[in-house]
């Protein structure tokens, strides 16, 4: 949130005067809180720890329900989380998790879906191919590249050890 005098400061530094370094870090300090990284750390462990816990019992129930191995289980967990930060991100609730769960939330798949759905709704308006099709993975196409990188370049070390 702006306070009144951080608008005043905004607003006569437009008229024709540019803010030097210490008058943009002090309207910095003056409108953004800061955070406690101790207690930001407590809160993605538990909530990071939380959403593990859920993965486990969708892992779980889909092993029972649907008699499938593991492996599937974690495939099908994978794509549950992936629809549910898309829905959650679609009706505007992940950003609000999201400043309560901080890291927590983001890390796991439910960030890689948030990410997708929030480019493909900035761009829906521009259409399926030039808007959506263009830009969806836009933020995400640098975690698959390098994941899928990484993923080839530790595979080919432990096949090594």
């Amino acid at each position: 949130m702006i306070n009144l005098n951080s608008f005043l400061l905004i607003e006569q530094n437009n008229i024709g005067e540019k803010m030097n370094n210490e008058e943009y870090d002090e309207l910095i300090k003056s409108v953004i809180k800061k955070e406690s990284v101790l207690k930001n750390i407590l809160i993605a462990f538990i909530s990071g720890g939380i959403i593990g816990l859920i993965a486990q019992i969708f892992t779980n129930a889909y092993m029972g329900l649907l008699n499938i191995d593991v492996s599937e289980s974690y495939l099908l967990v994978s794509i549950t989380f992936i629809v549910i930060g898309s829905i959650l991100t679609g009706f505007g609730f992940f950003d609000k998790l999201l400043s309560i769960c901080k890291c927590g939330l983001i890390v796991p798949t439910t960030g890689f879906a948030n990410t997708m759905t929030s480019s493909a709704m900035d761009t829906r308006s521009e259409g399926f191919v030039k808007g959506i099709g263009a830009s969806i993975f836009k933020l995400t196409g640098s975690i698959i590249l390098y994941g899928t990188l990484f993923g080839i370049i530790f595979g080919f070390i432990r096949s090594i050890l």
